[in-house]
């Protein structure tokens, strides 16, 4: 085996002629009109300018629910009939003189509640002037509330809500008003988002042009991959224009953008002006050295963002529009990310050519072999001592995922917001001033539409002492009365009877003493569903505890087949691009146990509250559909640096024969540019970190630590150590599968 000085392979055979015919079709349509795909690239990037405000308009707040979900069906059913039970804003009143029954407030409270009514699909639940209920006014008396039911779905009653809180919110007049509840602190997630971004963006930005220009010791070829990132997220903001309109995009969908879209052009251009800097330093002009670098680097740019692409579509799988939308949004940015480094980039190399190295501060030193390279001599290492440093690395990873077991999964509430937040500051007010609201707020909502029979029938009272009588129920409110530890201790108070019974439809209020989103609630809401019904009757149960008891099972039921998809999408794509049986089962096997480890420090972090002072957030249950999601985006990328790695190594052990040396020499090739990158899109989601919700530093952290472990612990010493253990094995397939490999993988063409 010879190895030059630039440190690429010399395969003993002689560079075809670079300007016959035969070479020039091959060239990409960037190549042979470069000026007219770098302005194209540029219209698409003033088309995302000017559409990235309206697109961000679209963007919708929720999306956690499964739509056919029992407690879906509950909610539809109270919202057509018994609208007032399903409160979803709460306005908190205070007193500037502490007296809330003053004159004052109360003429405050019947502006507040003419201006409810006044505005299309509110209607006033509750309200504390005249003090004719007293359970809202608050303990202290300086506090009063007025709850309102907002119609429409998470996006038509959040924008209604903003606009009542335009119209209400603020001081004057002797009172405070204030907004808390579900769409409230929908609202301030939203702002919350839409304001991080720019500064995460201020953070990331900066941050990658300097890295980049360590990386490549020259300005021009640091602008390039940040122009491709720049690209990438203007124009998928552009098609996120088009999406928005046609399906549900959730507004969590702005990180993945920003730091995917920026993330994973900086890699993809990594490794295109790297390859083609190498073979210009071969002696190849920059016509062939761009062919060569399309055939090879640019396969490997293919193939990556196919697997990505693939892997974020298994979230199509899920019924919830939360993570639907990150399969639409995810697919794009990583679709646009590659038609930049495919087609505007390379165009900007041809136009450029050695002056891709002006304001360059590369020192002239001839290059080291490739297997005394940094990360060469890592793989050297990990082979010399493949049994001792792998069961040191598996053990590192059971540590790190051992919090797994203690997991809790939550519906994000006012917690994941910032202390200073409004709707975070409402909400716990009204929880420690109103213990009835809160404790209604906690109510499992039984409701059918077709309850056959007088609402006195003795079919719903047996029902309602039937749920009384279940463990933690502190009382059952219906339309014959209310309930307690299996009897009827008081008749129905004036107009209740009205409230919970019209025409076929009952509802039923289940009081109780569990935290709504949590495991013990979900108990109570299967206890409730497993309790028998009182003829051929048709029941809906809802409530907080039903809500995340269904978003949990929806998410359980269709995981193993997203799981499933996602693997043999992996195996099917990997076997395509290596030829080999073996390296697909690896790359499965050793991200799952890299994830696994994430996922435990996630809860470490988030759930146990570790670090949660440095990073700024309450500790809370992790979000239910979020471990769904940093698995989904963090495997994908997993298979981004496999595929980067994979393919300098075949590359090499196809021409060498050599299983061992292949990998030091493929690992040195590979590895700067895969440690550079992984660096530079984990500090694009690492910026996220800086965002005021913690789910969003949970995606953000997850990710970016996912990336760093997967370039390092697993690229570096695990990949090498099965590649030591297998040998020739590791490359092996049947012939027929070889041939179709050849065809169309990461080999030379």
């Amino acid at each position: 085996m010879n190895v030059i000085s630039s440190g690429q392979l010399d395969t003993g055979t002689a560079d075809p002629p670079v300007d016959g015919p035969g070479r020039r079709r091959r060239l990409a349509l960037a190549l042979r009109r470069p000026r007219l795909i770098l302005v194209l690239a540029f219209l698409v990037m003033v088309a995302g300018v000017v559409l990235a405000g309206s697109a961000t308009a679209l963007l919708k707040n929720g999306g956690f629910d499964d739509p056919s979900s029992d407690s879906v069906a509950a909610t539809n059913v109270l919202s057509r009939h018994f609208p007032a039970t399903q409160p979803n804003l709460s306005v908190l009143v205070r007193a500037d003189d502490g007296k809330i029954d003053g004159a004052a407030a109360q003429r405050a409270g019947r502006q507040i509640v003419a201006t409810l009514r006044g505005h299309s699909g509110v209607t006033v639940v509750g309200s504390y002037v005249g003090g004719a209920d007293p359970s809202m006014v608050g303990k202290d008396g300086s506090y009063g509330l007025v709850l309102a039911r907002v119609a429409g779905d998470d996006d038509t009653s959040g924008k209604a809500a903003k606009q009542l809180h335009d119209k209400l919110a603020g001081h004057r007049d002797g009172v405070h008003v204030t907004f808390g509840g579900i769409l409230q602190i929908n609202n301030d997630m939203s702002d919350q988002l839409n304001a991080d971004l720019g500064a995460s963006e201020l953070v990331a930005l900066p941050l990658t042009l300097i890295l980049l220009f360590f990386v490549f010791r020259g300005v021009i070829a640091a602008l390039l991959p940040l122009f491709i990132g720049v690209f990438a997220i203007l124009g998928s903001f552009a098609v996120l224009d088009g999406l928005g309109r046609l399906t549900s995009i959730s507004v969590f969908a702005l990180n993945l953008i920003t730091a995917l879209g920026l993330g994973l052009a900086i890699d993809y251009s990594l490794l295109i002006v790297s390859r083609f800097r190498e073979e210009r330093a071969r002696g190849l002009d920059k016509a062939a050295a761009l062919a060569t670098t399309m055939r090879t680097a640019g396969r490997t740019v293919l193939f990556s963002a196919s697997i990505v692409a693939a892997v974020l579509l298994t979230m199509l799988v899920f019924k919830q529009d939360f993570l639907r939308s990150f399969a639409f949004a995810g697919v794009t940015v990583v679709a646009v990310a590659a038609i930049g480094a495919l087609l505007p980039l390379p165009a900007a190399l041809m136009l450029l050519g050695d002056r891709v190295d002006k304001w360059s501060i590369r020192r002239r030193r001839p290059a080291r072999e490739p297997q005394r390279r940094l990360w060469g001599r890592i793989a050297g290492i990990s082979m010399r001592r493949p049994l001792i440093l792998g069961l040191v690395a598996l053990a590192m990873f059971v540590v790190a995922a051992a919090p797994l077991r203690s997991i809790q999964l939550n519906v994000p509430d006012e917690r994941v917001l910032p202390t200073s937040s409004e709707g975070r500051q409402a909400t716990q007010t009204i929880r420690t001033q109103f213990p009835g609201a809160a404790e209604q707020e906690g109510a499992v909502a039984v409701t059918t539409d077709r309850w056959l029979g007088d609402a006195n029938s003795t079919a719903l009272d047996g029902y309602a002492t039937a749920l009384s009588r279940l463990p933690h129920v502190v009382a059952v409110n219906a339309a014959t009365g209310r309930y307690a530890d299996g009897a009827r201790v008081a008749p129905p108070a004036p107009g209740q009877a009205a409230a919970m019974h019209t025409g076929d439809a009952v509802y039923l209020q289940v009081l109780n003493d569990v935290t709504p989103y949590s495991d013990n609630g979900k108990k109570l809401a299967e206890a409730v569903r497993a309790t028998p019904v009182p003829g051929e009757r048709t029941v809906r149960v809802g409530g907080m505890s039903a809500q995340l008891l269904d978003i949990d099972s929806a998410l359980t039921d269709r995981l193993p087949l997203a799981i499933g998809l996602a693997i043999l999408i992996t195996m099917v794509l990997l076997f395509l691009a290596t030829g080999s049986l073996l390296v697909p089962l690896k790359a499965v096997l050793l991200n799952a146990l890299g994830l696994t480890a994430i996922l435990g420090i996630l809860v470490w972090v988030f759930q146990q509250g570790h670090l949660s002072g440095p990073l700024n957030f309450t500790p809370s249950p992790i979000a239910v559909s979020m471990p769904v999601l940093v698995l989904c985006v963090a495997y994908g990328l997993s298979m981004d640096y496999e595929v980067f790695v994979l393919s300098r190594i075949k590359e090499t052990y196809e021409a060498t024969g050599d299983p061992r040396g292949a990998v030091r020499i493929g690992l040195g090739m590979s590895g700067s540019i895969v440690s550079a990158a992984a660096v530079i899109l984990a500090i694009t989601f690492f910026s996220t970190a800086m965002s005021g919700v913690s789910v969003a530093k949970l995606f953000g952290i997850g990710a970016g630590l996912a990336i760093v472990v997967d370039a390092t612990l697993i690229r570096g010493v695990l990949v090498p150590i099965f590649l030591r253990l297998t040998g020739r094995a590791a490359w092996w397939s049947p012939a027929g599968m070889r041939r179709l490999s050849d065809r169309i993988g990461l080999g030379h063409h």
